[in-house]
């Protein structure tokens, strides 16, 4: 069985994400905002689209080096859940 863990993500693909969001998501976090997958993939399509457009045809290959679809999108909403404040 391979490995493809990548610095303690489940692989590349996700690691790399956290390393891009990371700064922003864990302000939600510590602001407690409603963390979901699907809100983070938004987040990470829209940043995408902003910077090289929706047209999936003339920007192929860099939509497919992304590789978006590898992303363990519930493993990182699931790492910036709102925090409980300590009481």
């Amino acid at each position: 069985m391979t490995d493809n863990n990548c610095n303690g993500w489940r692989n590349a693909a996700t690691w790399t994400v956290n390393l891009w969001f990371s700064d922003g998501w864990a302000e939600m976090q510590e602001r407690h905002i409603p963390f979901t997958a699907s809100l983070c993939r938004d987040m990470v399509e829209e940043y995408v689209e902003d910077l090289i457009g929706r047209d999936r045809n003339s920007h192929g290959f860099i939509w497919d080096m992304l590789d978006l679809n590898s992303v363990d999108w519930d493993e990182l909403a699931a790492h910036y859940e709102p925090m409980e404040s300590a009481a």
